[in-house]
Protein backbone atom coordinates (compact mmCIF):
# COMPACT_ATOMS: atom_id res chain seq x y z
CA UNK A 1 0.00 0.00 0.00
CA UNK A 2 1.28 3.67 -0.68
CA UNK A 3 0.73 6.18 1.71
CA UNK A 4 1.55 9.70 1.91
CA UNK A 5 1.85 10.87 5.23
CA UNK A 6 1.01 14.70 6.40
CA UNK A 7 2.15 16.18 9.41
CA UNK A 8 2.60 19.54 10.93
CA UNK A 9 5.47 19.05 12.76
CA UNK A 10 8.57 17.00 11.55
CA UNK A 11 7.66 13.64 13.49
CA UNK A 12 11.29 13.09 14.90
CA UNK A 13 12.65 12.52 17.36
CA UNK A 14 9.90 11.13 19.47
CA UNK A 15 10.48 13.49 22.58
CA UNK A 16 7.39 15.64 23.08
CA UNK A 17 3.71 15.64 22.61
CA UNK A 18 2.53 15.27 19.11
CA UNK A 19 6.21 14.19 17.40
CA UNK A 20 5.56 11.18 19.75
CA UNK A 21 2.03 10.07 18.36
CA UNK A 22 3.17 10.96 15.05
CA UNK A 23 6.25 9.14 15.21
CA UNK A 24 5.00 5.82 16.61
CA UNK A 25 2.18 5.99 13.95
CA UNK A 26 4.51 6.50 10.65
CA UNK A 27 6.68 3.57 12.00
CA UNK A 28 3.48 1.32 12.77
CA UNK A 29 2.60 2.01 9.00
CA UNK A 30 6.31 1.50 7.69
CA UNK A 31 6.60 -1.81 10.07
CA UNK A 32 3.77 -3.14 8.40
CA UNK A 33 5.34 -3.05 4.95
CA UNK A 34 3.33 -0.30 3.78
CA UNK A 35 5.13 2.74 1.62
CA UNK A 36 5.25 5.74 2.94
CA UNK A 37 5.93 9.07 1.84
CA UNK A 38 6.26 11.83 4.15
CA UNK A 39 6.00 15.73 4.00
CA UNK A 40 6.51 17.54 7.02
CA UNK A 41 7.19 21.07 8.34
CA UNK A 42 10.65 22.13 10.41
CA UNK A 43 10.22 24.60 13.03
CA UNK A 44 14.37 25.08 13.06
CA UNK A 45 17.21 23.90 11.80
CA UNK A 46 17.32 21.02 14.02
CA UNK A 47 14.50 19.34 12.48
CA UNK A 48 15.82 19.27 8.71
CA UNK A 49 19.01 17.32 10.30
CA UNK A 50 16.40 14.82 11.46
CA UNK A 51 15.57 13.99 7.75
CA UNK A 52 17.84 11.71 7.52
CA UNK A 53 17.18 9.27 10.48
CA UNK A 54 13.10 9.44 8.86
CA UNK A 55 14.76 8.65 5.65
CA UNK A 56 15.91 5.08 6.76
CA UNK A 57 12.53 4.11 6.92
CA UNK A 58 10.54 6.30 4.96
CA UNK A 59 10.31 5.68 0.61
CA UNK A 60 10.63 9.48 0.98
CA UNK A 61 10.61 12.50 2.77
CA UNK A 62 10.63 16.26 2.48
CA UNK A 63 10.90 18.70 5.15
CA UNK A 64 9.59 22.00 4.52
CA UNK A 65 10.91 24.91 6.67
CA UNK A 66 8.01 27.28 8.20
CA UNK A 67 9.42 30.38 8.35
CA UNK A 68 8.12 32.12 11.49
CA UNK A 69 7.66 35.42 10.42
CA UNK A 70 6.12 34.31 7.07
CA UNK A 71 3.45 32.24 9.25
CA UNK A 72 2.48 35.57 11.38
CA UNK A 73 1.89 37.61 8.71
CA UNK A 74 -0.08 34.61 7.36
CA UNK A 75 -2.11 34.37 10.45
CA UNK A 76 -3.07 38.05 10.50
CA UNK A 77 -4.55 38.05 7.52
CA UNK A 78 -6.45 34.80 8.35
CA UNK A 79 -8.77 37.91 10.73
CA UNK A 80 -9.10 39.33 7.48
CA UNK A 81 -10.25 36.31 5.64
CA UNK A 82 -12.81 34.30 8.74
CA UNK A 83 -10.26 31.49 8.50
CA UNK A 84 -9.31 29.75 11.98
CA UNK A 85 -5.53 31.52 12.78
CA UNK A 86 -4.58 27.77 13.28
CA UNK A 87 -5.12 26.68 9.70
CA UNK A 88 -2.99 30.31 8.22
CA UNK A 89 0.13 30.27 10.46
CA UNK A 90 0.27 27.23 8.77
CA UNK A 91 -0.21 27.73 4.88
CA UNK A 92 2.68 27.60 3.03
CA UNK A 93 2.61 27.75 -0.89
CA UNK A 94 5.74 25.76 -0.73
CA UNK A 95 3.77 22.20 1.13
CA UNK A 96 0.88 22.82 -1.87
CA UNK A 97 3.43 22.68 -4.49
CA UNK A 98 5.12 19.60 -2.46
CA UNK A 99 1.99 17.68 -2.20
CA UNK A 100 1.16 18.63 -5.66
CA UNK A 101 4.08 17.19 -6.69
CA UNK A 102 3.98 14.25 -4.74
CA UNK A 103 0.46 13.08 -5.97
CA UNK A 104 1.59 13.39 -9.63
CA UNK A 105 4.41 11.50 -8.92
CA UNK A 106 2.95 8.07 -7.04
CA UNK A 107 -0.41 7.18 -7.45
CA UNK A 108 -1.34 6.64 -3.76
CA UNK A 109 -3.88 4.25 -1.99
CA UNK A 110 -4.54 6.52 1.40
CA UNK A 111 -3.69 9.59 2.63
CA UNK A 112 -2.99 10.31 6.71
CA UNK A 113 -2.82 13.56 7.85
CA UNK A 114 -1.37 14.21 11.56
CA UNK A 115 -3.06 17.15 12.91
CA UNK A 116 -6.50 19.25 11.62
CA UNK A 117 -4.65 21.77 10.00
CA UNK A 118 -2.76 19.54 7.28
CA UNK A 119 -6.25 18.39 6.28
CA UNK A 120 -6.26 21.79 3.66
CA UNK A 121 -3.42 19.97 2.12
CA UNK A 122 -5.21 17.04 0.84
CA UNK A 123 -6.27 17.23 -3.07
CA UNK A 124 -10.40 16.69 -3.39
CA UNK A 125 -9.82 13.22 -5.22
CA UNK A 126 -8.18 11.78 -2.20
CA UNK A 127 -10.74 13.32 0.27
CA UNK A 128 -12.54 9.79 0.65
CA UNK A 129 -9.12 7.91 1.27
CA UNK A 130 -7.71 10.05 3.97
CA UNK A 131 -7.59 9.35 7.62
CA UNK A 132 -7.35 12.61 9.60
CA UNK A 133 -5.99 12.41 13.17
CA UNK A 134 -7.10 15.31 14.81
CA UNK A 135 -5.88 14.13 18.33
CA UNK A 136 -7.48 16.77 20.31
CA UNK A 137 -10.22 19.43 20.24
CA UNK A 138 -7.99 22.46 19.76
CA UNK A 139 -11.26 25.00 19.28
CA UNK A 140 -11.83 23.98 23.07
CA UNK A 141 -8.10 23.99 24.30
CA UNK A 142 -8.36 28.22 22.79
CA UNK A 143 -11.25 28.43 24.56
CA UNK A 144 -9.33 27.28 27.89
CA UNK A 145 -6.47 29.88 27.17
CA UNK A 146 -9.38 32.92 26.30
CA UNK A 147 -10.49 32.58 31.00
CA UNK A 148 -7.34 32.59 31.69
CA UNK A 149 -5.52 35.35 29.59
CA UNK A 150 -6.79 39.15 29.36
CA UNK A 151 -8.58 41.37 26.55
CA UNK A 152 -7.56 41.74 23.78
CA UNK A 153 -6.35 38.12 23.83
CA UNK A 154 -9.37 36.75 25.61
CA UNK A 155 -11.43 38.28 22.78
CA UNK A 156 -8.59 36.97 19.81
CA UNK A 157 -8.75 33.27 21.61
CA UNK A 158 -12.74 32.71 21.67
CA UNK A 159 -12.36 34.19 18.42
CA UNK A 160 -9.96 31.23 17.20
CA UNK A 161 -11.97 28.53 19.25
CA UNK A 162 -15.63 29.30 17.31
CA UNK A 163 -13.78 29.45 13.77
CA UNK A 164 -11.33 26.23 14.93
CA UNK A 165 -14.90 24.87 16.19
CA UNK A 166 -16.41 25.20 12.12
CA UNK A 167 -13.39 23.83 10.69
CA UNK A 168 -12.86 20.64 12.85
CA UNK A 169 -16.43 19.32 11.81
CA UNK A 170 -15.79 20.17 8.61
CA UNK A 171 -13.21 18.02 8.63
CA UNK A 172 -14.73 14.79 10.07
CA UNK A 173 -17.60 15.61 7.46
CA UNK A 174 -15.34 15.80 4.23
CA UNK A 175 -12.70 12.85 5.23
CA UNK A 176 -13.37 9.17 5.18
CA UNK A 177 -12.44 8.57 9.25
CA UNK A 178 -10.74 11.21 12.06
CA UNK A 179 -9.47 9.71 15.27
CA UNK A 180 -9.13 11.71 18.94
CA UNK A 181 -7.67 10.96 21.60
CA UNK A 182 -10.56 10.33 23.94
CA UNK A 183 -14.42 9.95 23.99
CA UNK A 184 -14.20 13.55 26.13
CA UNK A 185 -12.93 15.23 23.09
CA UNK A 186 -15.22 13.55 20.35
CA UNK A 187 -18.38 14.64 22.57
CA UNK A 188 -17.09 17.82 22.29
CA UNK A 189 -17.35 17.85 18.23
CA UNK A 190 -21.04 15.43 18.16
CA UNK A 191 -23.29 18.59 18.42
CA UNK A 192 -21.95 19.53 15.19
CA UNK A 193 -22.15 16.25 13.27
CA UNK A 194 -25.37 14.18 12.05
CA UNK A 195 -26.06 10.71 13.03
CA UNK A 196 -24.07 9.31 10.35
CA UNK A 197 -20.95 11.10 10.85
CA UNK A 198 -20.98 10.39 14.66
CA UNK A 199 -20.88 6.36 14.17
CA UNK A 200 -19.08 6.33 11.31
CA UNK A 201 -15.86 8.54 10.83
CA UNK A 202 -15.19 9.22 14.11
CA UNK A 203 -12.75 6.99 15.67
CA UNK A 204 -10.77 6.76 19.42
CA UNK A 205 -7.22 5.95 19.84
CA UNK A 206 -5.60 7.02 23.20
CA UNK A 207 -1.72 7.75 23.46
CA UNK A 208 0.70 4.85 24.23
CA UNK A 209 4.02 4.85 26.24
CA UNK A 210 7.41 3.17 24.74
CA UNK A 211 7.08 1.04 27.80
CA UNK A 212 10.91 -0.53 27.07
CA UNK A 213 12.22 2.90 27.00
CA UNK A 214 10.66 4.56 29.81
CA UNK A 215 11.37 1.90 32.87
CA UNK A 216 11.71 1.83 36.42
CA UNK A 217 15.30 1.47 36.57
CA UNK A 218 17.05 1.33 39.72
CA UNK A 219 16.12 4.34 41.94
CA UNK A 220 17.24 5.41 44.89
CA UNK A 221 16.00 4.02 47.98
CA UNK A 222 12.99 6.16 49.28
CA UNK A 223 14.51 8.20 51.99
CA UNK A 224 16.91 9.40 49.64
CA UNK A 225 14.05 10.75 47.56
CA UNK A 226 13.30 14.98 47.67
CA UNK A 227 12.95 15.83 44.48
CA UNK A 228 9.56 16.83 42.96
CA UNK A 229 10.11 16.85 39.05
CA UNK A 230 7.69 18.12 35.82
CA UNK A 231 8.96 17.17 32.51
CA UNK A 232 7.51 19.08 29.49
CA UNK A 233 8.15 21.59 26.92
CA UNK A 234 8.49 25.01 28.96
CA UNK A 235 7.34 27.44 25.75
CA UNK A 236 4.00 26.19 25.82
CA UNK A 237 1.61 28.02 27.67
CA UNK A 238 -0.27 25.21 29.44
CA UNK A 239 2.57 23.90 30.83
CA UNK A 240 3.90 27.46 32.09
CA UNK A 241 0.84 28.33 34.12
CA UNK A 242 0.48 25.19 35.73
CA UNK A 243 4.66 25.32 36.49
CA UNK A 244 3.90 29.03 38.12
CA UNK A 245 0.56 27.65 39.84
CA UNK A 246 2.60 24.94 41.70
CA UNK A 247 5.72 27.31 42.28
CA UNK A 248 2.91 30.15 43.78
CA UNK A 249 0.48 28.33 45.44
CA UNK A 250 1.74 24.51 46.03
CA UNK A 251 5.51 24.67 46.88
CA UNK A 252 5.02 26.96 49.83
CA UNK A 253 2.77 24.49 51.35
CA UNK A 254 4.93 21.57 50.78
CA UNK A 255 8.43 23.76 52.08
CA UNK A 256 6.57 24.18 55.61
CA UNK A 257 6.77 20.33 56.07
CA UNK A 258 9.45 19.65 53.87
CA UNK A 259 11.54 22.72 53.22
CA UNK A 260 14.09 20.48 51.74
CA UNK A 261 12.50 19.70 48.30
CA UNK A 262 14.27 20.37 44.96
CA UNK A 263 11.71 21.13 42.12
CA UNK A 264 13.04 20.08 39.39
CA UNK A 265 11.66 21.47 35.66
CA UNK A 266 12.56 19.79 33.14
CA UNK A 267 11.99 20.53 29.47
CA UNK A 268 12.90 22.01 26.31
CA UNK A 269 12.99 26.21 25.49
CA UNK A 270 11.68 27.52 28.98
CA UNK A 271 10.09 30.71 28.60
CA UNK A 272 12.03 33.62 30.25
CA UNK A 273 9.06 33.58 33.55
CA UNK A 274 10.46 30.06 33.89
CA UNK A 275 13.75 31.01 33.63
CA UNK A 276 13.54 33.78 36.33
CA UNK A 277 12.15 30.61 38.29
CA UNK A 278 15.51 28.93 38.86
CA UNK A 279 16.91 32.49 40.85
CA UNK A 280 14.87 30.83 43.87
CA UNK A 281 16.56 28.54 46.14
CA UNK A 282 15.12 25.20 45.70
CA UNK A 283 14.06 24.99 42.22
CA UNK A 284 16.57 23.96 39.08
CA UNK A 285 15.32 24.63 35.48
CA UNK A 286 17.17 22.59 33.42
CA UNK A 287 16.25 23.47 29.33
CA UNK A 288 16.14 20.68 26.48
CA UNK A 289 17.89 17.51 27.96
CA UNK A 290 18.69 14.17 25.81
CA UNK A 291 16.77 11.95 28.29
CA UNK A 292 14.36 12.36 30.93
CA UNK A 293 14.57 9.15 32.43
CA UNK A 294 16.74 9.94 34.89
CA UNK A 295 14.90 13.21 36.37
CA UNK A 296 11.82 10.86 36.23
CA UNK A 297 13.38 8.14 38.11
CA UNK A 298 15.01 10.09 40.53
CA UNK A 299 11.72 11.91 41.60
CA UNK A 300 10.53 11.37 45.14
CA UNK A 301 6.83 12.51 43.36
CA UNK A 302 6.51 13.54 39.45
CA UNK A 303 3.88 16.39 39.60
CA UNK A 304 1.28 16.90 36.82
CA UNK A 305 -0.09 20.60 38.22
CA UNK A 306 -2.10 21.75 34.71
CA UNK A 307 -5.04 23.68 35.17
CA UNK A 308 -5.65 23.73 31.34
CA UNK A 309 -5.29 20.03 29.25
CA UNK A 310 -6.58 18.32 26.42
CA UNK A 311 -6.90 14.85 25.17
CA UNK A 312 -3.97 12.49 26.81
CA UNK A 313 -0.97 13.97 28.97
CA UNK A 314 2.29 11.94 27.58
CA UNK A 315 3.97 13.51 30.89
CA UNK A 316 1.86 11.44 32.74
CA UNK A 317 2.05 7.82 30.86
CA UNK A 318 5.89 8.46 31.11
CA UNK A 319 6.10 8.98 34.63
CA UNK A 320 3.62 6.08 35.41
CA UNK A 321 5.48 3.83 33.20
CA UNK A 322 9.11 4.70 34.90
CA UNK A 323 6.95 3.45 38.33
CA UNK A 324 7.04 7.22 39.88
CA UNK A 325 3.89 8.09 41.95
CA UNK A 326 2.05 10.56 40.01
CA UNK A 327 0.29 14.09 41.83
CA UNK A 328 -2.04 15.77 39.33
CA UNK A 329 -4.75 17.89 38.39
CA UNK A 330 -8.11 16.69 37.22
CA UNK A 331 -7.71 18.30 34.37
CA UNK A 332 -4.42 16.12 33.78
CA UNK A 333 -5.94 13.17 33.61
CA UNK A 334 -9.23 13.61 32.02
CA UNK A 335 -8.57 12.01 29.37
CA UNK A 336 -7.60 8.99 31.58
CA UNK A 337 -9.23 6.17 32.61
CA UNK A 338 -8.16 5.65 36.18
CA UNK A 339 -9.24 5.68 39.92
CA UNK A 340 -7.96 8.22 42.31
CA UNK A 341 -5.82 7.09 45.01
CA UNK A 342 -4.75 3.80 42.93
CA UNK A 343 -2.96 4.80 40.18
CA UNK A 344 -2.20 8.09 41.30
CA UNK A 345 -3.48 11.26 43.50
CA UNK A 346 -6.08 13.57 41.78
CA UNK A 347 -5.55 17.17 43.36
CA UNK A 348 -7.41 19.65 42.43
CA UNK A 349 -6.54 22.32 45.15
CA UNK A 350 -3.01 23.73 46.24
CA UNK A 351 -4.09 22.15 49.26
CA UNK A 352 -5.19 19.09 48.78
CA UNK A 353 -1.84 19.12 46.30
CA UNK A 354 0.77 20.04 48.98
CA UNK A 355 -1.14 17.13 51.33
CA UNK A 356 -0.69 15.02 48.69
CA UNK A 357 2.78 15.14 48.07
CA UNK A 358 3.84 15.53 51.34
CA UNK A 359 1.65 12.28 51.96
CA UNK A 360 4.19 9.90 49.47
CA UNK A 361 7.30 11.65 50.41
CA UNK A 362 6.59 10.57 54.26
CA UNK A 363 4.77 7.25 53.83
CA UNK A 364 7.46 4.48 51.83
CA UNK A 365 4.49 2.23 51.53
CA UNK A 366 2.45 4.46 50.27
CA UNK A 367 5.17 5.44 47.82
CA UNK A 368 5.62 1.43 46.47
CA UNK A 369 1.63 0.37 45.71
CA UNK A 370 1.18 3.95 43.75
CA UNK A 371 4.08 3.73 41.85
CA UNK A 372 3.32 -0.46 41.30
CA UNK A 373 -0.22 0.39 40.45
CA UNK A 374 1.16 3.29 38.09
CA UNK A 375 3.12 1.06 35.66
CA UNK A 376 0.81 -1.73 35.97
CA UNK A 377 -1.64 0.55 34.40
CA UNK A 378 0.16 1.88 31.37
CA UNK A 379 1.21 -1.67 30.55
CA UNK A 380 -2.41 -3.11 30.46
CA UNK A 381 -3.73 0.28 28.96
CA UNK A 382 -1.13 2.45 27.07
CA UNK A 383 1.07 -0.13 25.29
CA UNK A 384 1.84 1.42 21.89
CA UNK A 385 1.51 -1.98 19.46
CA UNK A 386 -2.45 -2.54 20.49
CA UNK A 387 -3.60 0.79 19.97
CA UNK A 388 -1.74 1.27 16.50
CA UNK A 389 -2.72 -2.00 15.17
CA UNK A 390 -6.15 -0.19 15.18
CA UNK A 391 -5.12 2.06 13.42
CA UNK A 392 -3.71 0.84 10.47
CA UNK A 393 -6.42 -1.31 10.09
CA UNK A 394 -8.27 1.61 9.72
CA UNK A 395 -6.33 3.37 7.14
CA UNK A 396 -6.47 0.01 5.21
CA UNK A 397 -9.85 -0.71 5.55
CA UNK A 398 -10.23 3.26 4.20
CA UNK A 399 -7.28 2.43 0.75
CA UNK A 400 -9.45 -0.62 -0.18
CA UNK A 401 -12.46 1.64 -0.77
CA UNK A 402 -10.63 2.92 -4.34
CA UNK A 403 -11.29 -0.52 -5.54
CA UNK A 404 -14.74 0.07 -4.61
CA UNK A 405 -15.35 3.81 -5.95
CA UNK A 406 -16.28 4.20 -9.50
CA UNK A 407 -15.98 8.07 -8.91
CA UNK A 408 -12.43 7.58 -7.31
CA UNK A 409 -10.81 5.59 -10.32
CA UNK A 410 -12.62 8.00 -12.74
CA UNK A 411 -10.62 10.87 -10.81
CA UNK A 412 -7.24 9.11 -10.73
CA UNK A 413 -8.10 8.11 -14.61
CA UNK A 414 -8.12 11.73 -15.63
CA UNK A 415 -5.32 12.65 -13.19
CA UNK A 416 -3.44 10.61 -14.98
CA UNK A 417 -4.06 11.65 -18.08
CA UNK A 418 -3.12 15.09 -17.19
CA UNK A 419 0.20 14.04 -16.06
Amino acid sequence: MKLLFLAHRIPYPPDKGDKIRSYHELRALVDCGHEVHLLAFAGGIDDQEHETELARHCASVRIIKLRRSESLLRTVWSLVTNEALSTGYFHSGEMARAVTDATASHDFDAVFVYSGVMAQYVPDHLASRTVVDLVDVDSEKWLDYSRVVKWPRSWLYRLESARLRKFEAGVILKFAQTFLATRREAALLEKSLDEFSRRAKVRLMTNGVDLEFFDAGNEPSHEKLKHLVFVGAMDYFANIDGVKWFVDDVLPLVRLRKPEVIFQIVGSNPARAIRKLAQSAGIEVTGYVVDVRPYLRKAAVCVIPLRIARGVQNKVLESMACGRPVVATPESVAGLDLTDGQELIVAGSPERFAESVIGIMEDAALSETLSLSARNFVEQRHAWKPLLQGMVEVVESVARRRTRSGSDLSNENTRKANR
